[in-house]
């Protein structure tokens, strides 16, 4: 399954935005800010070379006193900032606009194109179109800095030749994962180039406009730009365009669409380049749902401000086949950045670099770490002895007391978010998993979420209602096309009917719709709390054999009764809530015939809910 798609809005990948017959561009491809960056920790020298190219930089390095004497000391956020965004870039502007007007003003007098000029108004509007490549190489880069004590490693010239980290375990921001301690920087370095080059007189008065687009040579950049302080090394390709380093954006499709769209389409008129990698699962597991999740995923992006998106959808697999085997894919088209390609008729190395970039599946954001928190008890070992007799005060199952929303938030035991599910119920979801499970099922597929923790003796695990309204806020653009919305998973999400219909409550007054994925855990006084505000169920039935349920479950044959009685319930009291059932195929288990047909039976007595 491929499916390659360009889709721009407002802007092209190659060129302005542009009224026909009124306006035209003067093209001047792009510039390294990378190695821009890296000049500024070399007293404005190329660092492999070594040859100096702005004086300017070099008098601003030694008067900061950065240089060849500072590899005992951390690189300072707010010096190697100023030198960056005060210095190198206005010196930067100016050299790139001064390279093209030279250019363009020596190609009309060489080889004036009369004949094209004809077919436009007598007073051409211009554009003068510059370009940046390893945008986010550079916020990545200066956000390692301010993050992290960052140690600059330089050869006998003084040359950096790679960079230390002090604390190499911590976790830094990377652009990708809509954070904004780092896109904002992206964004501050596409203001602030953008403003520079406005500053300077340009040929026919030409408007300074700014892309970032690389086609093909974030390769080449790569190639030609020594190490730099976020990881990368030297002659490693940068991301293309706008993308996000190759699989730095590790919380998912959703969160690195985000941060590529606050990338200020003003200041980059032309074109913000996004080639973006799907897999086809993570649109859905029907092929008939994908197309209609792929264009909310669309709607969200440019709900968000997004302006130009390449989406190649594929399996690494059969790009790895291609590359090994090119004669074998003769028609294997991809989009590269800005242009669609046959895949073999890419170099190796290009290939390569394609093969490295993130392909996005669904994105787990955990709210914990479990293993590394030792005073995280569980509440019962025996799930047994949790089954109906959780404590009030922890999940508040008995309690009639109802909290004002409005003066207290509603608190949970959450083990991560999946912040792009296309798989928990219609439309893209955000899925919540819950911490704690009543049950122990053989074939758990999320076993560190069985332990019942308590939120507030472990508030690693802790989120209130408005942490999650939050997210959905957050994502809403993405969330409410297709009827998309909130699954709360887990674990056991009836374990926690309160937090659970707190959320929902909100997530509906949004007009998101809600789904409830359980192993049945209750009864009627828990239920009738979360399902007038749940819109489908997701109910998973361990066997139709009670004590096969119960040996494959870990609980007792009356607990597994509850299952099925939920589905009565729901078919009973809540007949607009779509139920879906959910079974486990295990050999000579649960694939008899036997168990089959009573499972077929027990289907068809849940008309008119079942779905």
């Amino acid at each position: 399954f491929v499916l390659i798609i360009d889709i721009i809005i407002f802007s092209s990948p190659l060129i302005s935005a542009m009224r026909v017959g009124t306006d035209m561009q003067f093209f001047g491809a792009r510039t390294n800010l990378a190695k821009l960056l890296l000049m500024v920790f070399n007293a404005g020298k190329d660092e492999i070379e070594g040859t100096l190219l702005s004086e300017p930089l070099a008098k601003a390095c030694k008067e900061a006193g950065i240089g060849p004497d500072d590899k005992n000391k951390p690189l300072d956020y707010e010096t190697v900032s100023k030198l960056y965004f005060d210095v190198a870039l206005p010196w930067m502007a100016e050299l790139y606009a001064d390279t093209m007007n030279v250019i363009h003003y020596s190609h009309d007098v060489a080889s004036y194109e009369d004949l094209q000029m004809a077919l436009h108004n007598s007073n051409v509007h211009h554009f003068m179109a510059f370009g940046i490549a390893g945008l986010s190489v550079v916020a990545d880069s200066l956000a390692a800095i301010k993050y992290d004590d960052i140690y600059p490693v330089r050869d006998e010239r003084g040359l950096t030749i790679g960079f230390e980290r002090r604390h190499p375990e911590k976790v830094l921001p990377t652009f990708g994962n809509d954070n904004n301690h780092v896109d904002d920087i992206a964004v501050k370095i596409c203001d602030k180039f953008h403003h520079e080059l406005s500053k300077h007189e340009l040929y026919k008065d030409a408007m300074a406009t700014l892309s970032v687009l690389t086609i093909t040579s974030n390769v080449v950049y790569g190639k030609s730009t020594g190490s730099t302080p976020d990881g990368r090394v030297m002659g490693e390709p940068f991301a293309p365009g706008a993308n996000p380093m190759h699989n730095r954006d590790k919380n998912g499709a959703i969160a690195s669409l985000s941060s590529v769209a606050k990338l200020p389409y003003n200041s980059c008129m032309d074109g913000i380049s996004n080639t973006f990698c799907l897999t086809p699962t993570a649109l859905g597991k029907k092929t008939v749902e994908r197309p209609k999740n792929l264009v909310s995923l669309l709607d969200g992006y440019f709900g968000n401000m997004g302006h130009h998106i390449n989406i190649n959808v594929l399996n690494r697999e059969l790009l790895e086949d291609a590359h090994l085997h090119p004669d074998k894919y003769p028609d294997l088209t991809i989009r590269v950045s800005g242009y669609a390609v046959r895949f073999n008729q890419l170099t190796p190395e290009q290939r390569e670099e394609v093969l490295k970039r993130t392909m996005h599946g669904s994105a787990i954001a955990s709210n914990s770490h479990l293993s590394s928190i030792p005073h995280c008890e569980c509440f019962a070992d025996n799930p047994t002895s949790v089954d109906l007799a959780l404590s009030p005060t922890l999940f508040d199952d008995e309690s009639d007391v109802e909290e004002d929303p409005e003066v207290a938030p509603v608190i949970g035991s959450v083990h991560s978010l999946e912040t792009f599910s296309s798989n928990d119920g219609p439309g893209i979801r955000c899925l919540v998993f819950l911490q704690g499970c009543s049950k122990r099922c053989k074939f758990c597929s999320n076993p560190e979420t069985q332990c019942i923790i308590d939120p507030f003796k472990c508030p690693e695990v802790a989120m209130s209602d408005r942490d999650v309204v939050g997210v959905l806020k957050k994502y809403e653009h993405f969330l409410s096309p297709n009827d998309g919305g909130v699954t709360f998973s887990g674990g056991e999400p009836l374990l926690q009917p309160t937090f659970v219909k707190s959320v929902f409550e909100k997530a509906k007054d949004m007009g998101l719709t809600t789904c409830l994925d359980t192993s049945g855990h209750g009864n009627p006084r828990i239920w009738s709390k979360v399902l007038p505000q749940t819109d489908y169920v997701m109910l998973c039935i361990k066997g139709m054999d009670l004590k096969l349920a119960s040996f494959i479950s870990g609980v007792s044959e009356e607990n597994n009764k509850r299952a099925r009685e939920l589905a009565k319930y729901i078919r009973d009291n809540y007949k607009n809530i779509k139920l879906s059932l959910r079974w486990v195929l295990m050999k000579d288990t649960t694939d008899t015939d036997k168990e089959l047909k009573a499972l077929a039976s027990f289907a068809k007595e849940l008309s008119p809910v079942f779905t």
